[in-house]
């Protein structure tokens, strides 16, 4: 057991070195190609290869690259981080799961040192894991709820262009110039790819698979038809415009209606972990068999998954899509 702790450890405080320098090889020469690097990865975006060619693959480890490759993860993980506004790439972002997961299991391997604790150790693990790809995946949330909460204002100035005599380009232009990040991001880049040879058309179905929005789809579905069909486009963005904004004020009714229960879920979360801190400060003696006893432990496993569960099954009901 003791071998196999110390072998445990040695490879957790591997994987970090092998992340740690890895990230300060690759920062100078990103550094220097950045302006190019950014744009044209996300034009090349969704075309195969097209990424990892411009970022010099999945990852400056072979094994590591091959296996992303293989197993389709790079070019899945490369857009996720690059929807969530991430420079990291795909073997890095895996290093960083591989060293979470690997160093949570041999630490709580080490803390108790039985079979329970290595199942324990095993199940805390494949959380820890996960846990880089919640962050992801939380950050992609927000980044598109920030573009979501932009783009109102987006297409009042790309409209008041049209107004103005401007083409939508030139339109767009003026919206991504005046307008702050994300959104101006995702503008410039809709830009570069049409003064790279792009279609408009194409451009806009590009941006739209990176943001995955529905109010943007809404937008660009509204443009992709004017184009097909003619019409004034300042008209259309101004109907689209006074559509979101009444989706807006009924998930700001619906946020309203449900703050209760979501306050409610958030209370049955938190409220076993206080008494639990309540007790300990009262009887630490009673509490420590939690974490010294397999009954115990088991006890903590159960709560923690049914906690996690509960979480979970509140925030699903809560979700009224609009």
């Amino acid at each position: 057991m003791d071998i196999l702790a110390g072998a445990g450890a040695a490879f957790s405080v591997f994987l970090l070195f092998a992340y740690l320098a890895r990230v300060r090889a690759a920062t100078p020469a990103e550094a220097r190609l950045q302006y190019l690097t950014e744009p044209r990865a996300a034009i090349m975006e969704g075309q195969d290869g097209g990424d990892a060619i411009l970022r010099g693959g999945a990852s400056a480890i072979p094994a590591v690259g091959w296996l992303l490759n293989r197993g389709g993860y790079a070019g899945r993980w490369d857009r996720d981080l690059a929807r969530a506004g991430l420079t990291l790439r795909a073997g890095e972002y895996f290093l960083l799961r591989l060293l979470f997961g690997a160093g949570t299991f041999f630490i709580t391997f080490l803390i108790g040192r039985s079979p329970l604790t290595l199942v324990l150790a095993f199940a805390l693990g494949g959380i820890a894991f996960m846990l880089p790809a919640l962050w992801v995946s939380s950050k992609i949330a927000r980044r598109t709820a920030k573009v979501e909460g932009q783009l109102v204002e987006a297409l009042t100035l790309i409209a008041n262009a049209q107004r103005a005599g401007f083409a939508f380009a030139q339109g767009v232009d003026v919206a991504a110039n005046r307008m702050g990040p994300p959104i101006s991001t995702e503008l410039q880049r809709m830009l570069l790819d049409v003064n790279l040879g792009a279609s408009t058309e194409d451009a806009l179905v590009a941006m739209n698979d990176r943001v995955q929005s529905d109010d943007l789809d809404l937008v660009v579905t509204a443009i992709l038809i004017h184009r097909q069909t003619g019409g004034n486009l300042a008209e259309i963005i101004d109907n689209v415009t006074e559509t979101m904004r009444d989706r807006e004020r009924i998930k700001g009714e619906i946020k309203t209606l449900t703050s209760q229960q979501r306050l409610t879920g958030w209370i049955l979360c938190l409220w076993p972990a206080f008494l639990a801190l309540i007790f300990t400060a009262i009887n630490p003696g009673m509490m420590a068999l939690l974490v010294t006893t397999t009954p115990g432990l088991v006890l903590m496993g159960v709560w923690i998954t049914l906690n996690v569960l509960g979480y979970l099954t509140i925030r699903r009901i809560l979700d009224i899509d609009i």
